[in-house]
């Protein structure tokens, strides 16, 4: 399992060039196809992703096909402005992200098993505050403990 973590440029406003952004970092490392990228765009307008956690912080947690992932990968990319999702438990709300956890995982057993362990960990705001105030690489040392892989 591959982690990366970036700082999203300011430039960065829709959930769309987060997405792409993220997705982009996974792609310069050939952990993804880029189709996946799109796939993940696609999904986040039917089925979005944006959590609203205990503290008012906003996490999205966008994936796509796992038939397009060739090394199972999380990119997180940090907005310190957020950036706007739809909300999971309700598309018509939005939630402005500050953490957006691009999850490429190859089986849908793998990704399942992230992504409780991702939901349950959100419930720690020592983790969150952790995710948005370390530098990258103690960012992905943490997630990387932190999920036991």
């Amino acid at each position: 399992m591959h982690i990366l973590v970036h700082d999203l440029p300011e430039k960065v406003k829709t959930y769309q060039d987060a997405i792409l952004t993220s997705g982009g970092y996974l792609l310069e490392k050939n952990y993804i196809t880029s189709e996946y990228i799109t796939a993940c765009i696609d999904r986040e307008k039917d089925y979005p992703t944006g959590l609203l956690i205990n503290g008012g912080i906003g996490i999205a947690i966008p994936h796509g096909n796992s038939q397009l992932v060739k090394s199972d990968s999380i990119s997180l990319v940090r907005s310190s402005k957020g950036v706007i999702f739809g909300q999971m438990a309700d598309a018509s709300l939005k939630v402005t992200c500050q953490l957006i956890f691009n999850l490429a995982l190859a089986t849908s057993d793998q990704h399942l098993s992230i992504l409780r362990r991702l939901v349950t960990l959100f419930q720690d705001e020592s983790f969150v505050n952790k995710c948005q105030q370390f530098n990258c690489q103690q960012t992905e040392e943490l997630i990387t403990q932190q999920l036991n892989i």
